[in-house]
Order: C-alpha cells, then sequence, then structure tokens
C-alpha cells in the first residue's frame, strides 16, 4: 500500500528490522512484538487496529481491467489500497445494517453501436434522477447511488478503472493527481462508470474507449443541451462559448466538441482545425473556469452517525477512518458530543 520493498521499508526503519526480519513478518513465520508494531504503525502511516483485522477484503487482480504503462508495484499499490478502502466501507455499512445496493445492473445495456449509448444514459440518467441538469459532483452522487469510488494520487500514466466485486459491488478508482483538471477527472469517473453499465465485450479496446468516451460526454452534456447552446450546424465556435459550456457542466472544451461531431452540429474539417488550436494554446486552459467539486462526504457521515448512536466507539470510529484518535475528534467531534 506504501509502495515500499522490504529493504525500502528496512531502511526508512533504520535496519531496526532487516529485510529478512520483515520476510519473516510478512509471511506469518515470526509475530511483531509491540515495539515492532509500533514502528511499522508509524513508517506505514496505519494505526494498531489494521494489523490485528482477523479477514482482510481481497481484490483479485484480475477483475480489474488491465492498464497499460503502470508498473505492476503500482497496480497492486493501487489495488491493495483500493481494498482497504472498500473494507472499511463495507464494515461500517454492516454495522450500521445498510444494505448497499446499487441501483445499476452492472453491464446491462448491450451496445451494438454508437446510437445505442442515447438510450443507455437515458436510462441512466433516470436511475440518478436527474434529469437533464449539470452533475455538480460526480463522486458524491455515485457515492450515493451505491458506487464506490476511490481517488489517489498517483503517476500521470494511469487515469481510472473499475470492476465489480461478487456482481455486487461496483467500484470505480480515478486518479486525483493535482496536475489533471478537474473537469477530466469527472470525464475519467464517468468513462469508468461506462464500463461498469455497457455490455461491450465483444469489441476492440480502440472501440470501447469510443463507446466509453461517448456515455461519459453524454452524461455530463445532454444531446438537446447542446443543441440549445449552437442552434444548429456550425462552421465557426468561439472558445468564449465553450468556456461557458464547461463552467456549466464541468466538461472539457475538447469534449463539448467531440460531443459536437457526434451530434453532426460541427464538421470533420471544423473538429480537426479545433484540435490543432487545442492542442497548441487551448488544452492549458482546461484547469482554470470549472468551480465544481469532487468528494464524497458519505463514510464520515455515517461514521459519524454511528457514533451517535452509540453503535461504535470513537476508537473504532478514528480506526476505520485510518486516523489517530486525538486527530479523529480534533478534526470531527466538537464538544457538544
Amino acid at each position: 500500500m506504501s509502495g515500499l520493498s522490504l529493504q525500502d521499508l528496512s531502511d526508512k526503519l533504520n535496519g531496526s528490522l532487516s529485510k529478512q526480519a520483515l520476510n519473516r513478518l510478512e509471511s506469518g513465520m515470526q509475530s511483531p512484538d509491540r515495539k515492532n508494531l509500533f514502528q511499522l504503525c508509524q513508517q506505514l502511516n496505519r494505526t494498531l487496529d489494521y494489523f490485528s483485522k482477523e479477514s482482510p477484503f481481497i481484490l483479485y487482480q484480475s477483475e480489474f481491467r488491465k492498464v497499460k504503462n503502470l508498473s505492476v508495484k503500482e497496480q497492486e499499490r493501487i489495488q491493495t489500497l483500493t481494498a482497504d478502502y472498500l473494507e472499511r466501507n463495507i464494515e461500517l455499512e454492516n454495522l450500521l445494517s445498510i444494505t448497499a445496493k446499487s441501483p445499476f445492473e452492472f453491464r446491462a445495456y448491450v451496445i451494438k453501436g454508437l446510437a445505442d449509448i442515447k438510450g443507455a444514459v437515458t436510462k441512466v440518467r433516470e436511475l440518478l434522477k436527474i434529469g437533464n441538469d449539470p452533475i455538480f459532483n460526480c463522486v458524491e452522487l455515485l457515492e450515493e447511488n451505491n458506487i464506490k469510488v476511490y481517488c489517489i494520487n498517483t503517476d500521470l500514466s494511469f487515469s481510472g478503472m473499475s470492476t465489480v466485486i461478487k456482481n455486487e459491488i461496483g467500484v470505480i478508482v480515478y486518479n486525483d493527481h493535482p496536475d489533471i483538471p478537474l473537469v477530466n477527472k469527472r470525464f475519467t469517473v464517468l468513462q469508468e462508470l461506462a464500463h461498469l453499465c455497457l455490455d461491450i465485450k465483444g469489441f476492440e479496446e480502440k472501440q470501447r474507449k469510443q463507446f466509453c468516451d461517448a456515455f461519459a460526454g453524454s452524461l455530463l452534456l445532454p444531446d438537446e443541451k447542446l443543441k440549445g447552446y449552437f442552434g444548429g450546424k456550425r462552421t465557426t465556435v468561439y472558445t468564449c462559448e465553450l468556456q461557458l459550456i464547461k463552467n456549466k457542466y464541468g466538461i472539457s472544451l475538447s469534449a463539448i466538441m467531440h460531443r459536437a461531431k457526434e451530434l453532426r452540429l460541427i464538421s470533420e474539417c471544423c473538429m480537426k482545425y479545433f484540435m490543432i488550436r487545442y492542442n497548441k494554446s487551448l488544452k492549458k486552459l482546461e484547469k482554470d473556469g470549472y468551480g465544481g467539486q469532487e468528494e464524497s462526504t458519505r463514510f464520515i457521515q455515517l461514521l459519524l452517525r454511528a457514533i451517535a448512536q452509540d453503535i461504535i466507539s470513537t476508537t473504532k470510529a478514528a480506526a476505520l477512518q485510518n486516523m489517530s484518535l486525538g486527530d479523529f475528534r480534533a478534526k470531527f467531534l466538537d464538544i457538544y458530543t
């Protein structure tokens, strides 16, 4: 989870535990004493409770789509961190007797071509109860509909991945690196939702990406809205009007133009000219303008509810949040508890 080799960890411990000793602990050949545990907790940013859990949640590598240009070590780190996040979420929901059922039937929408995407998006918007409104917070919206969304700061070669656990739990992971524009993160989250919703298993990777891009773009910016903004087929599109649409719907300038091309509001030639301008000067504008947010407070809200209802102790809540008791109290609990 920390991306360390055994030798890296030994070095961080100043050799107080050798690589060989750590290997014996990791393999179960030897049990750590209390001093060793405190050292490991400090260096790995874990609480003591973490090392006393009996049945860790396991994500099998085969359940995630293969991620290109990302080392196996980093893929394993992402999957293990995701598993830890899921484990804490599911444990808390079980303690509160919450049955987390998603409104989506996973991979239920059979796609034979781009024309089928609109029907799938219409159905998903109905299930999410958002009509044609802009989506202010994709992550919170999905979390409230029992899709687990986990963000991680990792190499820029990684954008996102998704899986379904036991055909019951939809999981989305996306890169929260500060150099990635927020509009791109939103698009990635909805691309991964497409992988959960659409049945596209018979297609090549390039075609699957095209379907998922179309799904994400249409979900962020419905056909009727874009047609209304453009007012018909165009030969000229101004950057300012694209920015106004972007700022309202949280969708990138390039994604808006790709949507316009899909709806035949602009020509292939217009799109090519725009992309030349985009790559030369407009791409750098993507980090500015849109002022939304992508985060969910659902987990901490459930934690505080569980404390208030005496279902769990404050100590247990801090462990589930992976924080020290003092830090948890200072951040989340006021003097009136």
